[in-house]
């Protein structure tokens, strides 16, 4: 009977959690700079491509959902274009680079992320995400260079929480990561620079 009940308890978890999908296509938006002539070798850390973030809201607020969303590729691959848009060529890997191998190698780390869901006193309900990232830049020898932090932040008062309000809440703050690590490498370059295609 016991067993049964553990069962039942697991399953019922298992239905509360509503996944919730993110974009593959957020990338930096245009940008008149020129980008630097190296090439440039990019590394995402297993703790950012490994976290997985889940949100619980208020039981007060009768909510019977945790949304729960895989942060790493859409992060990564945001980053990996604005390194992108920021040299004259990108190549991704999971482990660090040789000595050598590129001009610049930027490795990224999660540094923290939290998605809330909160009922305000009106009675509408505030969704609120925020994530940072550690900017690491290496040069051609692997010695770092720099290390900065870029953060994104977004929220949404609702009536009803829904997967495309969550999901437009976490887009909105990794489109503010991607714009932010492309303008913190743009303004790092040292070097030749490739002149910015003439804008449409």
């Amino acid at each position: 009977m016991r067993r049964l009940a553990l069962l039942v308890a697991a399953a019922c978890c298992t239905a509360c959690v509503k996944p919730v999908l993110l974009s593959a296509a957020i990338e930096p938006g245009l940008s008149g700079a020129d980008r630097s002539s190296e090439k440039a070798g990019v590394v995402c850390s297993p703790s950012l491509l490994g976290h997985v973030e889940r949100a619980h809201p208020s039981t007060l607020a009768g909510f019977a959902t945790t949304w729960e969303f895989e942060l790493g590729e859409p992060l990564c691959n945001a980053l990996f274009k604005s390194v992108e848009s920021s040299y004259r060529a990108a190549q991704r890997a999971t482990t660090p680079y040789h000595k050598g191998q590129f001009g610049r190698v930027v490795q990224f780390d999660l540094r923290n992320s939290s998605l809330s869901i909160v009922p305000q006193a009106k009675g509408s309900t505030r969704v609120a995400y925020t994530l940072s990232v550690v900017v690491e830049r290496y040069g051609r020898d692997l010695r770092l260079m720099s290390r900065n932090v870029v953060t994104g932040n977004s929220l949404v008062d609702c009536k009803k929480v829904t997967d495309r309000v969550v999901k437009q809440v976490v887009e909105a703050a990794l489109q503010q990561i991607a714009d932010d690590a492309s303008s913190l490498l743009v303004a790092r370059l040292d070097g030749p620079r490739v002149p910015a295609s003439p804008q449409r």
